[in-house]
């Protein structure tokens, strides 16, 4: 074996995105062997809407069943739990580019299991806001998207604006995050396409793809469904 590779490992060693361990030498990353075996796509009975699990002879969850909505479909590569977590940290927090190839190739991956999306005519990816933009370097939603869109030989739309800055979402309340999201995304250009595929990292409640598709119908869209990498 290369002493340099050797060499370089020992100055600079890798580590797992997931569990920060070293790499071993021969392990191109960024997952070791132990975290890579517990990435498994979501499966069980799903809300035929919002695919959270739910096992009701109605094969609509209660909140679902309760108003209507603007998504007309949500589906998650993942559930939101390690490595998939710390593999989505580790891209958004940590700038490791690796990460995010992989999650973006899994998800692209994984789109044909789910029919039930339907046949867009456009993909479209959450925005960030200017500033977060700024600081971040990168909208982890735009990579995933542009994998979606690539292996599914789609255009990538990219008219959605966050025309607000709101506060975090983690620790808000249903209601909250709704009041919080509410004129936060605007359409800006040309007419988006009118079946419309949605895709974003994390979706917990929903509201943030609501708000979003709640701007493309504004704007023309009138079948919006999403795809998301992960769901909390």
């Amino acid at each position: 074996m290369r002493l340099l590779p050797r060499l370089f490992d020992f100055l600079a060693p890798r580590t797992c995105a997931a569990c920060r361990r070293d790499l071993p030498l021969l392990v191109a990353g960024p997952l070791c062997g132990d975290c890579l075996a517990l990435a498994r796509p979501e499966t069980g009975p799903r809300c035929r809407r919002c695919g959270v699990a739910d096992d009701s002879p109605a094969r609509l969850c209660r909140r679902c069943r309760s108003r209507l909505f603007a998504v007309d479909c949500i589906r998650a590569a993942f559930a939101y739990r390690p490595p998939v977590r710390e593999l989505l940290h580790a891209f958004k927090y940590r700038g490791r580019l690796d990460a995010g190839r992989l999650l973006a190739g899994w998800m692209a991956g994984l789109l044909s299991r789910h029919p039930e999306l339907g046949r867009p005519l456009a993909v479209v990816c959450v925005p960030l806001h200017p500033g977060r933009l700024r600081e971040r370097g990168f909208n982890q939603a735009e990579w995933l998207a542009r994998a979606v869109a690539a292996a599914a030989r789609l255009p990538l739309q990219e008219g959605l604006r966050r025309v607000k800055k709101t506060r975090a979402q983690w620790g808000l309340s249903r209601r909250e995050r709704g009041a919080n999201l509410e004129g936060a995304f605007a359409w800006a250009g040309a007419r988006p396409a009118r079946r419309v595929l949605l895709v974003d990292d994390v979706c917990t409640s929903g509201s943030t793809l609501e708000a979003c598709a709640r701007a493309l119908q504004a704007a023309g869209a009138e079948d919006i469904r999403a795809f998301v990498l992960a769901r909390d």
